[in-house]
C-alpha cells in the first residue's frame, strides 16, 4: 500500500510539473505567432495532448535518473531509452508548436500538423466560397450523430476543413463567430446537401446550416 502511494504521489508531481511546462508551451506559442491584429490563435487538441504526454514522460525519466543515480547499469539503459524517445518525439513537439489556426480582421491562416513550411495567410477576399456538408458518425449501436464538414475553398485551390478531427476550434461559439465573420465579408456559402428532415432545429449543425439565412 505504501509503495502504491509513493507511485501515485510521483505521478501526481510529474503531472503537476508537466502542467506548468504545458502552460508555458501554450504561452510561447501565442507570443511567437502573435499578430498585431490577432483575433484568435489556437493550437489543436492532438498537438496539445501530445506535448503534455511528452512532458510527462520526460519528467518521469528524470525521476528515474535520480532514483538510479547509484546504479550505472540501470541508469545507462534508461538513458538510451530516453534518448530514443526524445529524438523521435522531439520532432513531433516542433510540429505541435507549428500547428495552429490564426484569425485576424484581414484574413486567416491554418498551419497543419505535418506542415513544416511557413503558414500561408489568406485574406478574406482570397476565399472563393465556403461549403457546408456533414457525415454520419456512429456513437453507439443505436445512436448516430451528424458531424459538420466546414470546407473553406480559396481561389488558389487551397482548402481547409475547419472541423476535422484535429480541429483548432473547440466549441460552437468559435465556429459561429468565424462563420459570421465570413458572412460579413460577403463570402458565398454553399450547401452540398440538405440536412435530414428529422434534424433538431436547436442543434449546432442546424444553426450552422442556417446562419447565412438570418
Amino acid at each position: 500500500m505504501h509503495k502504491l502511494l509513493k507511485i501515485a504521489l510521483k505521478l501526481l508531481i510529474a503531472f503537476a510539473i508537466a502542467g506548468l511546462f504545458w502552460i508555458l508551451f501554450v504561452y510561447l506559442q501565442l507570443v511567437n505567432y502573435e499578430d498585431p491584429e490577432q483575433v484568435y490563435l489556437m493550437g489543436t487538441p492532438i498537438a496539445y495532448a501530445f506535448v503534455f504526454f511528452f512532458l510527462c514522460v520526460v519528467i518521469l525519466f528524470i525521476f528515474s535518473f535520480i532514483k538510479n543515480r547509484d546504479c550505472p547499469a540501470k541508469l545507462k539503459r534508461h538513458f538510451f531509452l530516453f534518448s530514443f524517445f526524445y529524438l523521435i518525439s522531439g520532432i513531433l513537439v516542433i510540429l505541435s508548436f507549428d500547428n495552429y489556426l490564426l484569425v485576424t480582421p484581414r484574413g486567416m491562416g491554418y498551419s497543419y500538423f505535418f506542415q513544416i513550411e511557413d503558414m500561408q495567410f489568406h485574406r478574406w477576399q482570397d476565399i472563393d466560397h465556403v461549403e457546408l456538408d456533414y457525415k454520419p458518425e456512429q456513437l453507439t449501436l443505436m445512436t448516430e450523430k451528424l458531424r459538420l464538414q466546414y470546407h473553406i475553398h480559396f481561389k488558389d485551390g487551397t482548402r481547409y476543413n475547419l472541423n476535422g478531427y484535429n480541429s483548432p476550434l473547440f466549441d460552437a461559439d468559435q465556429f459561429k463567430a468565424i462563420h459570421r465573420t465570413l458572412l460579413r465579408e460577403n463570402v458565398p456559402v454553399t450547401i452540398k446537401r440538405p440536412l435530414p428532415e428529422n434534424i433538431q432545429t436547436d442543434s449546432f449543425i442546424y444553426e450552422m446550416f442556417h446562419l447565412h439565412l438570418e
